[in-house]
């Protein structure tokens, strides 16, 4: 009986290192932002490398909210993902400076794909004059809105607001909080969207967030205390965006939209196929627009990027992966299903016809006006400290003068600017 029981221990044992050793093989993949809602292409997607390839895949889809605090303790403890995707806002030079990443340079000097990507988009995953990743999509954000509630208000939908007046005008035209309906989402949640929306207005005013060489804070001018003023006061004067507006951003509002809550928010070329989902009577009901400016036309420039850890063991196989979904094909067939987001290849952004409705046209002429969040390691930081100041402006703890003015100090702090 001793005998059999051994033997039982020993295959025991075999089986659980033979498990650990297939786990270890596997290349692990997490993909973050607004792309991990198409579950059913990334199966496919993975699927189709694994055949292709051999290589086994265990890969993780994991929302935006969650998804930036969650990869950094994986890095921090040294266990981060093999392939990962990088926000364009900040983080591969933030994460190159952290060492946790493995630089590409060389696989892109030597790929076909390098030529293909958009040459704006380089900046935001160079660190040290080294690229750590290759941009997979792109965008830049412009006015979401929809059409049917622009009709019922007796308001032409063909004929969207230009500028900061035009837009309050037509927010309180629309709003009917009654109703629960509301004529502009501000994004007022601590996260990247309450930045990229704070951006938007300082850029439309003619502002610039940090100086030139990304040494000190540059929005405490008159232009940067408007911005503030203006889009705070959508929800804390005019009432045009919802009671929750504290803790709603971006993806509440595409939601709310879809269902006629919400008349006008931020969005871009990834909320096509994400309000659809959320309601497919929606298609062909909402659309897009340049984002009414003060000053000047303006859009902040997005999108994610694959970056390969320090740690992987397999950097080949890793490598590969990266190569594989940021293929034409890979890439022509996404479009083909969903209707975006903005591809990083002008190859496909010039060959796939879905390019040619009017939206994708208002995107294609808004990317030349969008401006790239600093590509700072600090960059976290100093978003977190925008996060703040539209924050306590919103729910009323401070007076925007006071908030400006301390994100201005703490920015000038972590930058070390005298």
């Amino acid at each position: 009986m001793k005998k059999y029981s051994v033997v039982l221990v020993v295959l025991a044992l075999a089986l659980m290192l033979s498990t650990q050793a297939i786990a270890k093989d596997a290349l692990t993949v997490w993909v973050g932002g607004h792309v991990v809602e198409q579950e059913g292409t990334w199966a496919e997607i993975i699927k189709d490398f694994e055949k292709t390839t051999g290589i086994k895949v265990e890969y993780q889809l994991i929302g935006f909210d969650v998804y930036y605090d969650k990869l950094v303790t994986a890095f921090k403890a040294g266990q981060g993902p093999d392939v990962s995707f990088a926000d364009l806002g900040g983080w591969v030079p933030t994460f190159a400076a952290q060492g946790w990443l493995e630089p590409m340079e060389e696989q892109l000097q030597a790929a076909s794909v390098t030529e293909q990507i958009w040459s704006n988009l380089w900046p935001t995953v160079t660190y040290d004059g080294v690229r750590y990743g290759l941009p997979w999509y792109t965008d830049c954000r412009v006015l979401l809105y929809n059409k049917t509630m622009f009709e019922e208000a007796g308001l032409d939908p063909d004929n969207p607001p230009v500028t900061w007046d035009e837009m309050l005008d037509v927010a309180l035209k629309l709003t009917d909080a009654k109703s629960m309906k509301y004529g502009y989402g501000v994004s007022g949640k601590k996260s990247e969207v309450a930045t990229l929306g704070y951006m938007i207005f300082l850029h439309g005013a003619g502002g610039e967030l940090l100086t030139e060489d990304y040494s000190k804070a540059a929005f405490n001018t008159p232009e940067g205390l408007s911005a503030l003023k203006f889009y705070t006061e959508l929800y804390t004067k005019h009432k045009v965006s919802p009671p929750a507006t504290p803790s709603y951003g971006e993806d509440d509002y595409r939601s709310m939209m879809a269902q006629n809550r919400i008349a006008m928010a931020i969005g871009g070329p990834w909320s096509f196929p994400l309000i659809e989902l959320a309601n497919p009577a929606i298609k062909g009901n909402y659309t897009v627009a340049l984002h009414p400016y003060s000053k000047e036309p303006a859009s902040v420039l997005g999108g994610w990027a694959s970056v390969i850890a320090k740690t992987c063991e397999n950097k080949d196989a890793a490598w590969q992966f990266v190569d594989f979904i940021t293929g034409y094909d890979v890439w022509m067939n996404w479009v083909e299903r969903h209707g975006g987001p903005m591809p990083t290849r002008m190859d496909v952004c010039n060959a796939v016809p879905e390019f040619k409705d009017p939206k994708w046209q208002v995107i294609l002429d808004a990317f030349p006006h969008a401006k790239v969040r600093p590509p700072i390691p600090e960059w976290p930081q100093v978003s977190d400290r925008i996060q703040n100041m539209v924050q306590t402006v919103i729910t009323g703890k401070v007076s925007a003068e006071e908030a400006i003015a301390t994100a201005e100090a703490q920015i000038n702090e972590i930058l070390g600017a005298k």
